[in-house]
């Protein structure tokens, strides 16, 4: 090696060491991620109401639906008492179980290290996803956008569908408008006199 290519690397090798890495420090400090990521799903169990859609669309065959008692899961509405449990070793994390499901109570978490040398434990429970979403999605619902997807399922109040219907103000001038026209026309009418009674009033008094 000659001077000029050991300079070069003495060069290279100081350069780096003051530049910023390029590594990260995991798993000492979790690498970040985006706000829409899809990480490890988690059940709001006490909402699910069992209707299996999660179930039938799982393109990975990773969900399958649980008995489960209805006090102690504390459903609300629930006429079957299931609960999806998730096979992780399956999933793909296309997220279409949280799209297509009606109460929005499936959700996926920003947990993502969920690697294990046993396979049976990445098979999570009803009770266990509940866990989950109750760790990492529930002291975080803005966050996870929680509170506008379970507003957006709510019906409408009553008194926001039987109010009535505001007025278009541009149309409430157009009818004034009609209204002046009507009445200034009909004002013409009777100040003009008819041409037949004038002819029979000037033969009387000729």
């Amino acid at each position: 090696m000659g001077i000029k290519e050991t300079f070069s690397v003495f060069g290279y090798g100081i350069k780096e060491s003051v530049s910023k890495r390029a590594t990260y420090p995991y798993p000492d400090k979790p690498l970040p991620i985006q706000k829409r990521s899809r990480g490890m799903l988690s059940l709001d169990l006490e909402n699910c109401i069992g209707c299996e859609l999660c179930f039938k669309i799982c393109p990975s065959d990773a969900i399958r639906m649980q008995k489960v008692d209805f006090k102690e899961a504390g459903f609300h509405t629930n006429a079957r008492s299931e609960a999806p449990a998730i096979d992780f070793n399956k999933c793909i994390f296309c997220g279409l179980c949280s799209e297509i499901c009606p109460p929005k109570v499936l959700h996926h978490t920003h947990k993502y290290d969920i690697s294990t040398d046993k396979r049976k434990e990445l098979v999570y429970m009803p009770f266990q996803l509940r866990d989950v979403y109750e760790k990492l999605v529930k002291p975080y619902e803005e966050e996870y956008d929680i509170i506008k997807f379970q507003k957006a399922g709510q019906p409408q109040s009553k008194t926001e569908s039987t109010a009535a219907p505001q007025s278009n103000p541009s149309n409430d001038n157009k009818t004034n408008e009609n209204k002046v026209e009507v009445k200034s026309v009909k004002q013409v009418d009777s100040n003009t006199s008819n041409p037949i009674k004038q002819e029979k009033n000037d033969k009387k008094t000729n």
